[in-house]
């Protein structure tokens, strides 16, 4: 029962600015291997990535040279140093840009998943019911505690569509 909108189209809510504590916006979101992040700090984590495998790879070469002889061992752990070098950058990316949102379930979160479903309902295509989902977006619906706020909104549509 997903409606959520392809990355990149106009009703994506990915390609919004997104709005600061202060009011300004930070960037866009944009969509990646199926996460959101923001393309400034997509960049960042790019340039720190190859910084620190670059760093990695030639440096531990030249530190590894100075007590192996052997050229084929000084490019296999020059190889293993790039790795680590690789696996620090993540860490230091991890460190630096915490998550860009934040995924609670508090109880004021059930007005906003209410005004996502009506959301979905008013769509052109509409909300549709729980049995013409799969069984899997119906697990998926139990799983996550929102069998009841689509029941409440089929039973609003089918309301809404008899008083018409």
């Amino acid at each position: 029962m997903s409606r959520s909108p392809e990355p990149g189209t106009p009703g994506d809510p990915g390609t919004a600015p997104v709005p600061g504590p202060s009011g300004e916006t930070k960037g866009q979101y944009l969509f990646v291997w199926n996460d959101t992040v923001r393309g400034n700090r997509l960049v960042i984590g790019v340039v720190i990535g190859i910084v620190c495998a670059l760093v990695g790879l030639y440096g531990g070469r030249a530190l590894i040279g100075l007590f192996i002889s052997e050229e084929e061992l000084i490019d296999v752990w020059s190889l293993v140093t790039g790795i680590v070098g690789c696996v620090v950058a993540g860490f230091i990316t991890a460190i630096a840009f915490r998550p860009a949102r934040v995924v609670s379930e508090d109880a004021h979160e059930s007005g906003r998943i209410a005004a996502a479903v009506e959301e979905m309902a008013a769509e052109p295509q509409g909300l549709g019911t729980l049995e013409e989902a799969s069984e899997l977006s119906r697990r998926e619906i139990e799983e996550a505690g929102l069998t009841e706020v689509f029941r409440e909104a089929e039973a609003r549509a089918a309301r809404e569509g008899s008083e018409r």
